[in-house]
C-alpha cells in the first residue's frame, strides 16, 4: 500500500461518504468496510461501533465467510489514550494485523477497525485518516436515518419528526433535535448518550408502542438497532387506527362518499365511524374537528 497515491485515498473517502447517504446503515458499515479493505489489500476486515463506555456495539466484517466474530475484539488493549495496536497471530491474536480506535467527532461513539495484514505493508498515516473518514461517514449515516422522520413531519406527518436510533441496553447512536428537546422536557434530562428509562422488554422483539410519562413511544426494529420515535399526547388517541384516519380526512373537507372509495368502505361505514369519532372526542360538528387538529399540531411545532 506504500505506493498509493493520494488520489486513491481520496477516491476511497469520496466512496465511502457516498455510501454512507445512499446505503441504509447496515448495508453502510459493510460496504465501507470492503472499500477500505481492498484499498488497504486487507484479505479481510471487522468494525465495531460502540459506545465509549460500553461493552456493547454495531458490528460489521468482511467478507462474511471470514465469520470474524465479536470477539476477535475482546483481547484488545485499545483503552483511552490508546488509538492503535498491532495484531499477531503468534500472540493468539486472530490474524496479523492492526487495530485502530477511532473517536467519533461530537459523540459519545467510537469505532474501532480491525485489518489482516495482506501482501503489502499498511500505510499507517493514511489508514489513520482513512478511519477517521469512516467514523465521521458512520456518524453522517446515522444522523441522516433520523433525520428522514423530520422530513416527513415537515411534509405534514404530525406523528414524526422526534426519533433516535438506540441499542438494546438503551445507548443512543443517534437522535433528532425534537426527540432531546422532547426527552429533556420530560425528564430533566439533557445529555443524550442513554436513555432516562429502560426499554421494555417485551417491545424488544419486532415493534411495539409503549409510555413514558405523558411521552408515547414507537419502537422498531431496525437490524440490530431499535429506532424509537418519541411524541406528546394527541388528541386522537383515544380513536382506533381507522378512526383516526378518517378523523384525519373529514379534517381535511373530504366527504363521506369520498372518503369510502378511499378506504373501500360503505358510505354508511364511513357515517357510523364519524359519529363515534364525534362522540369520543366530545365534539359536535366539523368545525371542531378541524380545529382540534390545527390545535394539535400548532403545539408540535411550538
Amino acid at each position: 500500500m506504500e505506493g498509493d497515491s493520494h488520489r486513491d485515498l481520496d477516491r476511497l473517502i469520496e466512496a465511502v461518504y457516498a455510501a454512507a447517504f445512499d446505503a441504509d446503515w447496515t448495508s453502510f458499515r459493510v460496504e465501507s468496510l470492503r472499500l477500505i479493505c481492498e484499498w488497504a489489500h486487507a484479505p479481510a476486515g471487522a468494525w465495531w461501533t460502540h459506545a465509549r463506555d460500553g461493552r456493547h456495539g454495531e458490528f460489521a466484517c468482511w467478507p462474511a465467510e471470514r465469520e470474524i466474530g465479536e470477539s476477535a475484539f475482546a483481547g484488545l488493549d485499545l483503552g483511552i489514550g490508546r488509538r492503535e495496536q498491532v495484531l499477531r497471530k503468534a500472540d493468539g491474536d486472530l490474524f496479523d494485523g492492526l487495530a485502530l480506535a477511532v473517536g467519533h467527532r461530537g459523540s459519545h461513539l467510537r469505532s474501532v477497525l480491525l485489518l489482516e495484514r495482506g501482501d503489502c505493508d499498511f500505510d499507517f498515516d493514511a489508514l489513520r485518516r482513512a478511519a477517521g473518514h469512516l467514523a465521521q461517514a458512520s456518524s453522517l449515516a446515522l444522523g441522516q436515518f433520523v433525520k428522514r422522520d423530520e422530513w416527513l413531519q415537515a411534509l405534514g406527518r404530525a406523528s414524526r419528526g422526534s426519533a433516535a436510533l438506540v441499542d438494546s441496553h438503551g445507548v443512543i447512536y443517534a437522535s433528532s433535535k425534537r426527540f432531546v428537546e422532547l426527552i429533556a422536557a420530560e425528564t430533566g434530562q439533557s445529555s443524550m448518550e442513554r436513555l432516562p428509562f429502560a426499554l421494555p422488554v417485551d417491545t424488544l422483539e419486532d415493534s411495539a408502542s409503549f409510555e413514558v410519562g405523558s411521552l408515547h413511544f414507537r419502537l422498531t426494529r431496525d437490524g440490530g438497532l431499535f429506532l424509537l420515535n418519541a411524541r406528546r399526547p394527541h388528541p386522537l388517541d383515544v380513536l382506533s387506527p381507522r378512526e383516526q384516519e378518517i378523523a384525519r380526512a373529514l379534517a381535511l373537507g373530504k366527504t363521506f362518499k369520498s372518503v369510502a372509495r378511499e378506504y373501500q368502505i360503505a358510505i354508511s361505514t364511513v357515517a357510523n365511524h364519524a359519529s363515534r369519532i364525534y362522540r369520543k372526542l366530545g365534539l359536535y360538528r366539523r368545525e371542531e374537528l378541524v380545529e382540534l387538529l390545527r390545535r394539535a399540531v400548532d403545539s408540535k411545532a411550538a
